[in-house]
């Protein structure tokens, strides 16, 4: 399915019935399309919190906050919004007809998809597209739909195991249990598979790139050790520097001097 929408988004096609809105969703709302196929395609933008799709089939997928999901014409789901009593969440829904250069509407035969997990650079692009519908500028709309799928697509190799996740967000703390309810596996089978495919653990992995970052922090010589093991959520500062001298050769501060090992 990665293939097609590359395909179908990387090619000529136009777009019509464009709405873009920012919703409002409570603690452990549901929202239900089960009874009836969704009668537009759309991208939905997951902001504060976590939600997850269920399916016809009784699958599910999860999302997390900064998750860019691809929604179909013609798909069956319901959506539980995870919101702590009390707190609101804001996701953005962007709704659209997909046709081909000759007029043809344009349907997929799948459930959502997760596109992608954003680091920031697209939740701008949505914000504005809700703006031009809430001003009426339908041309102006359409015209940011398009740049925001142009900024999507074509898309990257599906991301089943998190790798591009991981290393997107390498200055965040991961758990692996997360990870693997991420990629819709359990832990051992996450695991398995991880090592089957990176030759490492999820660990060593995560360690590997969060050493391979400290060391570009290290070269700004206003931010001191601690405060990068700090910032990569190494623990504490004697593991970090335990872990950087295991990994380099070299002390924090013996890699910032330029020290030889």
């Amino acid at each position: 399915m990665f293939d097609k929408l590359n395909e179908i988004f990387s090619t000529d096609f136009n777009l019509d019935t464009v709405f873009a809105a920012r919703q409002d969703r409570g603690g452990e709302v549901r929202v239900k399309q089960m009874d009836k196929p969704r009668r537009l395609s759309g991208l939905f933008y997951i902001t504060d919190y976590p939600a997850t799709y269920r399916f016809l089939n009784e699958t599910c997928l999860e999302a997390a906050p900064g998750d860019v999901i691809f929604l179909p014409e013609g798909v069956r789901y319901t959506t539980e919004f995870h919101v702590p009593a009390g707190k609101t969440s804001h996701p953005i829904l962007i709704n659209f007809r997909i046709t081909s250069a000759e007029g043809e509407e344009i349907r997929f035969d799948c459930p959502p998809i997760r596109l992608l997990s954003d680091n920031g650079t697209l939740l701008s692009k949505f914000t504005a597209a809700v703006q031009l519908y809430k001003n009426a500028s339908p041309i102006l709309l359409k015209a940011k739909v398009f740049d925001l799928i142009g900024s999507i697509f074509p898309l990257p190799e599906a991301d089943d195991l998190c790798l591009n996740y991981i290393r997107e967000h390498i200055t965040e703390e991961f758990y692996i249990p997360a990870l693997a309810k991420k990629s819709a596996l359990s832990e051992s089978e996450y695991r398995k598979r991880f090592r089957k495919k990176v030759g490492v653990s999820p660990v060593r992995y995560i360690t590997r790139l969060k050493i391979e970052k400290a060391c570009e922090m290290l070269l700004d010589e206003d931010i001191t050790p601690d405060s990068v093991s700090e910032f990569l959520h190494f623990g504490s500062v004697p593991y970090f520097y335990k872990i950087f001298k295991e990994q380099t050769g070299l002390t924090p501060n013996q890699y910032r001097n330029g020290d030889v090992p």
